[in-house]
This record gives C-alpha cells, sequence and structure tokens, in this order.
C-alpha cells in the first residue's frame, strides 16, 4: 500500500481528535502528507435565515469568507497541536455545505487521496460523525477510510482481523491488511461466521445447527487461492502452514518474497455483525474490511448495519470500496 497523501475531516472538537492526534504514527509510517479538512453545514441555513428578516449583510461577500478564515486558523492551531512534522502538514481545506458528507467526498475525489482517517466521535456536528453521512462516506469513497474512537500507537496494534466471506470482495481487503500486519509488526487474523439458520415455532427457542469447520476452513482456503490466481495483479499466493488453521500469505514484490503467517477463524452465529463486532472488541487491535460482500458478511458489510458495526466497534477499523467484478 503506496500511501502519499492522507485527508482527515474534522470537527474541531476535542471529541474529534482522536484522528488527529494519530497523524503522527501515519506520517512516520508512510512519509506522507495530511491535509486537514473542516465543512461549516449550518451557515447556508443561517444565511436563509438572514435574507428573510432583511439583514443588510451578503453572506458569499461579508459572512462566508469570514467563517472561511476563522475556521482555517482553527485548523491550523490544531495541526499545531496534534501533527508535529511542519513539513508534513498539507492544505487546510474549509468548505461551506449544507451537507458535509457530500463535501468530504468531492474532496476525497479531487484530492486523489490514498487514505482517509475519520474519528468515530465528533461533538456538535455529531450527525456528521455517526449515522447516514459516515456510512454514505463508507460506502461511497473509493478511497479506504480509517475510522477510530482512540488515538491509534504503533505497539498496541498487535492483532488485525478481517472479517470475510466466501466472495471477492471480501477478499480483497486482505492484501491492505497484510501491508498494515508488516508495517506495524503484528498478527493476522481472517475471520468467517457462519450464519445459523432457524425459526421460532410455537414458542420454542431457536438452535444453531453443527459445522464442519474443516471443511469450511479448506473451502476458505481454496477461495484464497482461487481469489489471488483470478486476480493475479496482487501478486500473493497462500502456502500450508504446519498446523490448522495456520497458513502463510507470500507477497511477490519487484522479486523479493515478504511473509505474513495468518490464522483463519470460524465462529457460527444467527447474526455475523453481531459475532464479528464482539470477536473484534475482545480479540483485535485493528479490523480492515470491505464494504461489499455476497453471502451470510454481506447482510453486516452493507447497508444501515455498517453504521451499527461502526459504533459498536471500540477499535480502529479500515473499510474500503475494492473495485472487482464479483
Amino acid at each position: 500500500m503506496n500511501v502519499e497523501r492522507i485527508l482527515i475531516p474534522t470537527d474541531l472538537s476535542e471529541k474529534s481528535n482522536a484522528a488527529l492526534a494519530s497523524a503522527d504514527l501515519f506520517i512516520e509510517m508512510f512519509d506522507c502528507t495530511v491535509d486537514l479538512m473542516h465543512v461549516i453545514p449550518l451557515s447556508k441555513y443561517l444565511g436563509d435565515s438572514f435574507d428573510k428578516i432583511g439583514v443588510p449583510l451578503n453572506m458569499d461577500k461579508d459572512i462566508y469568507p469570514k467563517l472561511v478564515e476563522n475556521q482555517r486558523k482553527e485548523l491550523s492551531a490544531f495541526a499545531n497541536e496534534h501533527i508535529k512534522d511542519k513539513k508534513r502538514r498539507g492544505e487546510y481545506i474549509v468548505t461551506i455545505d449544507r451537507k458535509p458528507s457530500d463535501s468530504i467526498l468531492n474532496q476525497i475525489k479531487k484530492g486523489n487521496y490514498d487514505l482517509v482517517i475519520m474519528s468515530a466521535r465528533g461533538s456538535h456536528y455529531a450527525d456528521f460523525f455517526h449515522g447516514s453521512a459516515t456510512d454514505k462516506i463508507i460506502r461511497r469513497s473509493k478511497t479506504p477510510v480509517l475510522t477510530l474512537s482512540e488515538t491509534m500507537f504503533l505497539e498496541k496494534i498487535n492483532t488485525i482481523l478481517v472479517p470475510c466471506d466466501f466472495s471477492n470482495h471480501s477478499l480483497a481487503a486482505i492484501p491492505m491488511a497484510f501491508d498494515m500486519a508488516k508495517r506495524f509488526g503484528a498478527k493476522l487474523e481472517l475471520l468467517n461466521v457462519v450464519e445459523m439458520y432457524a425459526h421460532d415455532v410455537h414458542g420454542i427457542e431457536p438452535t444453531t445447527i453443527g459445522i464442519d469447520e474443516k471443511a469450511v476452513y479448506g473451502g476458505i482456503k481454496g477461495r484464497l487461492r482461487s481469489f489471488f490466481s483470478d486476480f493475479d495483479e496482487y501478486n500473493f499466493e497462500v502456502q500450508d502452514g504446519e498446523e490448522m488453521y495456520h497458513d502463510i500469505l507470500v507477497h511477490n514484490n519487484n522479486g523479493e518474497k515478504e511473509t505474513v503467517e495468518f490464522k483463519t477463524v470460524i465462529l457460527k452465529s444467527i447474526a455475523a455483525h453481531h459475532e464479528i463486532v464482539d470477536y473484534a472488541n475482545e480479540n483485535a487491535d485493528l479490523v480492515v474490511m470491505s464494504t461489499h460482500g455476497r453471502t451470510g458478511l454481506s447482510r453486516m458489510l452493507l447497508g444501515s448495519t455498517t453504521e451499527q458495526v461502526i459504533q459498536h466497534l471500540e477499535k480502529p477499523q479500515i473499510t474500503i470500496k475494492p473495485d472487482l467484478e464479483d
């Protein structure tokens, strides 16, 4: 993964500082430039109110420029407080928009960023950091989005988890997880949740049936090999490990082979996203996942459930939207 430019949207509240406070870690890891962005979402509504009461002020000439200037100064102050390397501070971007998510998505596309880092906790613009706006950015951004609630530290990222089903889209998150595992010196785990279907009939509690974990494990490993064979641009292969559920990812990087051992974890659940959140909160330090899936896990990865996962996930999460024909 090549990261040269990062965008950090912020609402300038103390609660949203986790992303800014993590900037130095990524600057050190990738030697990249960080742009800061703030969206003023209410000024347009204020402008409408001013027009109605006949205030002799021009919003475009008198109000907006001052708002933008003030917010840019605050962005600069936040950067001074949280980003030590002045040479790696990029642009201070301030926009005015009814919908902060649309403004940020436009900037992501225009700025050609490699990574977006967002705090999962905001203050007075909480509707941006939670709910449909965050969900919209995650689902629509073609740039990977890292969402976090607390500052990330190198020494605290020891286990990276990739929730995956048998779809190409979910497996496409693995190369990024591999790269993060190499950079953090972390363990890598692939988590597959088998959704069990049962019905509550005449007051009988739902029950689950048994699963053949060895068969599921073999199926996952087979799909991994097929995926990397079909998408050979990733330059990955899978080697058998010395014991069950423990195997090796091999990346052919310009003639040099890089390896990361990974563990396959198989769980069963009535609702996959609940199991993934519980397992990740207890066992992982970073979650890397796709926003698209086909089987089973797709219910967790698509739509409003993504928002629920983000809200309940206590650990940092990178979401990607792979451009694949699945």
